[in-house]
């Protein structure tokens, strides 16, 4: 059906192995469902879909689930976690935040499909940009993940670098903030 499929179908042949079976209509919009939107499909969207005469039933259901609020959702999550959202009240000292902004815009960030260098623009100095947004503002609550106690500024800003060359840079940087090593990318 296109170079994929016929690429794998070579790969089997070569395997002497046997294609699996297209899966049933109840099966695919599960699976999309799923790993679209971390949901399964309600009994009336399996209906609709697999009662769907178009051609295109596919492209359209691809379609609809990336247009949902919960493709932002599910997707957002894995970046929030990286950038320590849910990191809260760890010490005895922390006080309650509230930074539910920023995770809203970092939710509609990955439902409206923002670029990527935008994105990372915005987190690390959308206050900064010329007549920076509100939102724009908002996004660089990613600096705003860390608990911070005055009294050990030192220990917010390690966690903040070692977050920022964790996620946009792929590093570990907390070796380096006591000791070196000869393999190390940085000292």
């Amino acid at each position: 059906r296109n170079p994929i499929d016929q690429f794998v179908l070579a790969k089997l042949e070569n395997a002497s192995v046997e294609p699996s079976t297209d899966a049933s209509r109840e099966t695919l919009i599960r699976r999309l469902s799923l790993d679209l939107l971390g949901l399964t499909p309600s009994w009336q969207e399996v209906v609709a879909f697999v009662e769907d005469p178009r051609p295109d039933a596919y492209e359209q259901l691809v379609d609809r689930l990336l247009a949902s609020p919960h493709y932002g959702e599910r997707w957002a999550r894995h970046w929030l976690d990286l950038a320590r959202y849910a990191d809260s009240t760890g010490y005895e000292v922390d006080q309650p935040r509230e930074i539910w902004r920023y995770r809203d815009w970092v939710i509609r960030a990955f439902g409206d499909d923002k670029p990527f260098d935008k994105f990372v623009i915005e987190q690390i100095a959308g206050d900064l940009l010329p007549n920076a947004t509100v939102e724009q503002q908002i996004a660089t609550g990613f600096h705003c993940n860390a608990m911070y106690d005055p009294g050990v500024r030192w220990e917010s800003i390690l966690d903040r670098v070692n977050t920022t060359g964790t996620v946009f840079l792929g590093l570990t940087l907390g070796c380096g903030q006591c000791h070196d090593h000869k393999t190390d990318p940085f000292t």
